[in-house]
């Protein structure tokens, strides 16, 4: 095969930004392979937003949700009393884009700014912002109708949002639900009256308060990075997508990288390129390193694989955000839910999906937010609340039938970090993945008062008409020990992981901030959220599409000033 100018490995939110944009010059040749399945965008089983529900739930793999998903799992964790956790990845085509909440969040100026004061200049917030206005159709104030059909208090909700921190015109639409559960809005009310302001726009000014999610969607149905970034340029002629294609490491001449080794079923062969961009995410970019000769060399040689370079970072600063889930039966037949007596109602939502693209399926239950303190002394938010509409959840909820409502409590910040090593020299065997939670600077104090905080929300007047019980933790569960203990049985990850080829100056830093190439090898980056340095204060998935895109342009400039720059 001809040798490409770039080869981007991973089609997930990052690779396809990537393909995109490293392509709009026709004399660059780009190819972007991926482990899974292409053209997913329009499957029904995508595009159908409440159908994330269903990707995780065995019961219902008939549905083709697996095809989509690649399985991770983590070690006996000690501060979890042993106990393992199943990570989801997605697969094919768009990634994690495929299959997530598409709740589109930014996070907070201080995470940015604490990039830039890691050693990362120009990773600031203000660096930042040109980037998620560049990337972003805010469908509010690209299309004001949309949002005022949502109204609090009789005023329509996103009228206030102040367009300097939003783009009209990128290529990712971000919208409001279509049809919001009218328990969102008791939810709403019922934070007021725990003391807690409204928000209508989470990316704006301020990210504190509580308010209405927006999503990665467009006329209720979901927006993948595919979709978004990679179906409108697959027409280009100098662009090459390679489905169903594993690669299995990074071929090097010296230190310098010269192509990729794939292997598709029982087919083998290699692709040339000037420069190889490893997108496959925290955990894939990182193990693909290490079985290329990048990483810890004692490690390396321990599984046999020649050393290209002695990188200790690689692997390492695992973070995670810590999440755990309130589940309420109701007695209302508001929550959505499978029942005899909802079933007309059922009914009704098939056909506004098939005819309206509204109504249950255009949502994924998860419509109210927040973002709160629990440390009095502080009012910059630790807490990020998800009011679902259901009791489906990828979690941990009891499933699909009755009534019910979930709130999930997310420490944005948890302090725990862990790492990513070689299980062996196979590029078919699994990493060995480690948290660390609850250990060295990780506790239970935020989750415990998130916990408590969450509780003061439901007990408040409008939702006396819905709540039957709190199923879990259970109402006897007050104490901090007996808080604890459900914690360190129930608690989860948000699939959120970062930082496993961190960019910075130091000794564990694995990329160069201001090129995102490789530290100590040429023609190699790294370009997803495994270069983040610290996790962000919100959902990942926006801060990788705005890094993604400040690479691309670090990659030009850097190509144009210094072509075989190592």
């Amino acid at each position: 095969m001809d040798r490409f100018d770039y080869v981007i490995v991973g089609a997930g939110a990052a690779g396809c930004v990537l393909a995109n944009r490293l392509s709009e010059d026709p004399g660059v040749r780009v190819a972007l392979v991926e482990a899974g399945p292409d053209r997913n965008a329009r499957k029904a089983i995508v595009r159908t937003p409440l159908a994330m529900v269903t990707f995780m739930a065995p019961a219902l793999a008939f549905l083709g949700g697996p095809k989509f998903m690649s399985w991770f799992e983590t070690e006996p964790e000690p501060g979890l009393q042993g106990r393992t956790m199943a990570l989801p990845r997605g697969r094919g085509s768009g990634g994690s884009t495929n299959v997530n909440g598409q709740i589109f969040i930014r996070g907070q100026r201080e995470d940015f700014d604490g990039w830039r004061d890691l050693g990362n200049p120009g990773w600031g917030f203000d660096d930042l912002l040109p980037y998620f206005r560049k990337l972003e159709r805010f469908e509010p104030l690209a299309d004001p109708a949309s949002g005022r059909r949502i109204r609090v208090d009789g005023k329509p909700f996103y009228d206030d949002v102040d367009p300097a921190y939003h783009g009209v015109s990128g290529p990712l639409n971000i919208a409001p639900l279509r049809s919001v559960n009218p328990l969102a809005f008791a939810y709403l009310e019922a934070a007021r009256l725990a003391g807690f302001a409204l928000n209508p726009d989470f990316n704006g000014p301020r990210q504190g308060g509580v308010g209405l999610y927006t999503f990665t969607q467009k006329d209720g149905q979901r927006v993948t990075a595919e979709g978004a970034y990679l179906d409108p340029v697959r027409h280009r002629a100098n662009l090459t997508v390679i489905p169903d294609t594993q690669v299995t490491k990074v071929l090097f001449d010296g230190s310098r990288a010269t192509g990729v080794a794939w292997r598709r079923g029982d087919e083998t062969g290699t692709l040339d390129a000037r420069e190889v961009i490893l997108s496959a995410g925290s955990f894939v970019s990182p193990h693909l390193l290490m079985l290329s000769g990048v990483g810890r060399a004692r490690d390396l040689a321990r599984h046999g694989i020649d050393v290209v370079r002695d990188l200790p970072g690689v692997g390492e600063n695992l973070q995670d955000h810590l999440d755990v889930t309130l589940e309420y039966r109701a007695k209302s037949t508001t929550p959505y839910g499978i029942s005899w007596k909802a079933l007309p109602r059922n009914v009704l939502h098939v056909g506004d999906w098939l005819l309206r693209r509204r109504g249950l399926f255009s949502s994924t239950t998860g419509e109210g937010g927040g973002f709160v303190s629990t440390d009095p002394a502080s009012e910059r938010p630790d807490t990020q609340l998800f009011f679902c509409t259901g009791r489906a959840n990828t979690q941990a909820a009891s499933g699909f039938t009755g009534h019910g409502f979930l709130m999930h409590v997310c420490q944005l910040r948890p302090g725990s970090i862990g790492r990513l090593a070689l299980n062996s020299a196979d590029a078919g065997d699994k990493p060995s993945i480690l948290y660390n939670f609850f250990r060295g600077d990780s506790t239970m104090q935020v989750l415990r008062e998130g916990v408590r905080l969450a509780r003061r929300i439901m007990a408040q007047k409008p939702f006396e008409p819905h709540i039957d019980a709190e199923i879990d933790p259970g109402p006897e569960v007050q104490s901090d020990g007996a808080l604890d203990a459900f914690i360190r049985e129930r608690v989860g990850t948000l699939f959120h992981p970062v930082g496993t080829c961190a960019m910075g100056p130091g000794e564990e830093a694995v990329v160069d901030p201001k090129t995102l190439r490789v530290h100590g090898v040429a023609g190699l980056r790294v370009v997803d959220a495994s270069i983040m340095p610290a996790i962000v204060s919100a959902n990942t998935v926006a801060a990788t599409y705005c890094l993604a895109e400040k690479g691309a342009d670090l990659i030009k400039a850097d190509d144009r000033r210094l072509p075989d720059a190592a």
